[in-house]
């Protein structure tokens, strides 16, 4: 699974860099076929938590891409910008 480290909000896209890959990824918002809230494991020095995330899922690629509230520190807004208006103005599905 694909994981977002930094998120830029376009008017008819956004620009994701994924951990591992050095060039940012746009994805139009026509193309997201699906977003899902979830509930991810991460490690915390010894210990797993579980943060708050939001799984797209893109027509035309293999894997889903999640973005995390641990590696954005503007989470919410990232978050009711996409599960808001992207999702009502693009006809996008949301699962909860």
């Amino acid at each position: 699974m694909l994981r977002a480290v930094d998120v830029n909000l376009d008017a008819t896209e956004m620009v994701l860099t994924l951990e591992k890959e050095n060039s940012p990824r746009k994805i139009e918002y026509m193309k997201i076929d699906r977003l899902e809230k979830v509930k991810e494991p991460v490690r915390k020095l010894l210990r797993t938590v579980e943060v708050d995330g939001i799984k797209v899922t893109v027509r035309g690629m293999e894997e889903p891409i999640v973005i995390t509230s641990d590696k954005l520190g503007d989470y919410d807004h990232v978050e009711n910008y996409l599960l808001r208006t992207v999702a009502e103005k693009y006809d996008v599905a949301v699962l909860q």
